[in-house]
């Protein structure tokens, strides 16, 4: 039966976070500056739709946080759930429908990205619990590959990376066209364009919410370097011309490529961060994306009101979350 896993700015039923608890990621005064920033990205949330919020089986709310979220319009839900980390775009599930209308669950295989971050144990059955909690039956594919992998338009056409689909610690060469497959059916996609390569620095590996989003249809918006000395330059242009050239093949002369200036990409050790405005999340009636406390914040919610102007355009500062490698997206998960 086709399945259809609906474009992002579609209406939502709600929107899913895991709190923030793993003291090996967050300590000291990263701990208090985290806490607090889910606690203003909540409050966001819940003016616009419900909230659903895992939280590890000995947590209590701050007195200050329920009188908040007691006036709120949508009063979150916190739900006891034991989670290894933050990152339920990518081991959370898909929320899929069938072609009854009917609301079930898509569940791809998750390994942290290639075995990179462990334990994931308790990560990689939350699309069950949520199931269960739901009574939603589960479609459980044998191939690994995380939610932030893939952007989707509510016109059948998917986007995302190589490096995301195959891999050392993924799935292996001979599987690729079994995982495009496998993303098709379970994502009701008519066509799937597979970029070489994200943005540097990804721990993903390049996941495509950091790199190109839809912004409709016909458009998609994508993280662009202007300076050609920069390492992300070249694989961006590369990636410019072959969404051009792919978009045009389906939608002619409305086709439309939009470049937003990433920010400064700042260095953690001898690594570097992959700050990027797409990582930006939908809720009914607004957009919110991540500020990085810099000059280019203000370009990109510029962009941002010319692109959206009936919705309400939020800027929320994601400098802590950034540190972990991940920003909105990555955090978040609709249900639509």
């Amino acid at each position: 039966m086709t399945l259809h896993y609906p474009a992002e700015w579609e209406t939502q039923k709600s929107i899913w976070l895991s709190f923030p608890h793993n003291s090996q990621n967050w300590r000291g005064k990263n701990r208090e500056k985290i806490f607090a920033f889910y606690f203003e990205l909540i409050e966001i949330c819940s003016r616009f739709q419900p909230v659903n919020v895992l939280v590890p089986l000995d947590f209590v709310l701050p007195k200050a946080q329920k009188k908040i979220f007691a006036k709120a319009k949508f009063k979150p839900k916190f739900i006891k759930q034991e989670t290894d980390d933050v990152w339920i775009r990518d081991y959370g599930p898909f929320f899929v429908y069938n072609g009854t209308g009917k609301e079930k669950i898509v569940k791809f295989q998750f390994n942290a990205w290639g075995a990179k971050f462990p334990p994931w144990s308790k990560d990689e059955k939350i699309p069950f619990a949520i199931a269960k909690k739901k009574k939603l039956a589960v479609k459980e594919y044998p191939y690994i590959f995380e939610g932030g992998a893939i952007e989707v338009n509510d016109d059948g056409l998917g986007i995302t990376t190589l490096p995301c689909l195959i891999g050392k610690h993924r799935n292996s060469k001979k599987d690729l066209k079994h995982v495009e497959d496998a993303l098709k059916e379970a994502l009701g996609l008519k066509d799937l364009l597979v970029l070489p390569e994200g943005l540097a620095g990804d721990h993903t590996d390049g996941h495509i919410d950091n790199a190109v989003r839809f912004i409709s249809k016909t458009c998609v918006a994508m993280a662009w370097e202007e300076d050609q000395s920069k390492v992300n330059f070249k694989p961006l242009l590369r990636n410019k011309t072959i969404l051009e050239t792919w978009l045009k093949r389906h939608y002619g002369s409305k086709a439309r490529v939009d470049m937003v200036q990433i920010p400064t990409q700042k260095k953690l050790g001898r690594g570097t961060l992959p700050a990027s405005y797409m990582n930006y999340i939908y809720l009914n009636g607004a957009l919110v994306y991540p500020k990085y406390e810099e000059e280019f914040d203000k370009k990109a919610e510029a962009y941002f009101k010319k692109v959206y102007p009936k919705r309400e355009i939020i800027g929320i500062d994601a400098t802590t979350v950034i540190r972990q490698g991940g920003s909105l997206h990555c955090i978040s998960k609709q249900e639509n």
